[in-house]
């Protein structure tokens, strides 16, 4: 891993600071916390946030908004170049979400990285770049649901089985036994603590893995194959049913998206 660092944010002026890392694949960052709010975005590859019962994907399409003082923990699931901004009196939300980031966005993400790495950079001369970027950051277009996890231990270990390969489809019994429970235990725990089976969390963690490859621009049909659907018609229903809008949303330029 190598580690590129610019902090200036306990000078009068700036209130942005920029960190460039990367990170192998499976690489695991233990749960910490930042004093300012963190714009955690990656130029390349495919990380997950898991803050507190919540997990979101952070890759070219998506960032994420973690607040200060928020615990959380990141995996790495393919090499990637992580491109954060820590920001003070930014005016965005103070709650943890996923948002979409458009070509636009990217763009005032990467160009605000790069100028605010430089020494003379003062953010009050940028105040034009920095107000459009919080602003994309904070007007939501679309809805990016957020992966819940059990609080039970058997029940979250067969989640956090699932997350660590996503594509693959191991079957319950097989999890479950792993975690020292059988399937109907798993399915009850789930049931009671997030209101769903292991089949339809399993399906919002296919649809998230949908929403990735929309996201980097895959066609619907695509995606539909590559998630094991029969037909078109059949994963756009179960996509609808999921994020309340069709797949090709998610397919075209947006302005943003938050998670749910």
């Amino acid at each position: 891993m190598s580690t590129t660092q610019v902090d200036r944010l306990d000078t009068p002026t700036s209130r942005v600071a920029p960190h460039v890392s990367r990170y192998a694949s499976g690489s695991l960052i233990a749960s910490h916390t930042h004093d300012t709010l963190q714009v955690l975005y990656a130029r390349s590859g495919t990380l997950q946030v898991r803050v507190r019962q919540h997990v979101c994907v952070v890759d070219p399409g998506r960032a994420a908004l973690i607040p200060p003082g928020m615990e959380h923990a990141i995996r790495v699931r393919e090499d990637t170049e992580m491109a954060s901004l820590y920001c003070s009196n930014a005016a965005l939300p103070d709650e943890f979400r996923s948002v979409a980031v458009s070509p636009m966005t990217q763009e005032l993400i990467l160009r605000t990285v790069e100028r605010s790495s430089e020494h003379a950079f003062r953010a009050d001369r940028h105040v034009h770049l920095l107000g459009l970027l919080f602003e994309e950051l904070r007007t939501p277009a679309l809805t990016i649901p957020r992966i819940h996890l059990p609080n039970d231990r058997r029940a979250a270990r067969v989640c956090e089985e699932v997350l660590k390969s996503p594509a693959d489809h191991p079957h319950l019994e097989r999890l479950a036994e792993r975690a020292g429970a059988s399937p109907r235990t798993i399915n009850r725990l789930l049931r009671r603590e997030l209101g769903l089976s292991f089949r339809q969390w399993r399906q919002q963690v296919m649809m998230n893995m949908a929403i990735d490859a929309l996201l980097q621009g895959a066609s619907v049909s695509n995606v539909a194959i590559e998630l094991g659907y029969t037909s078109v018609s059949a994963f756009s229903y179960a996509f609808r049913c999921w994020t309340g809008v069709s797949p090709t949303a998610y397919g075209k330029p947006q302005n943003n998206h938050v998670t749910q």
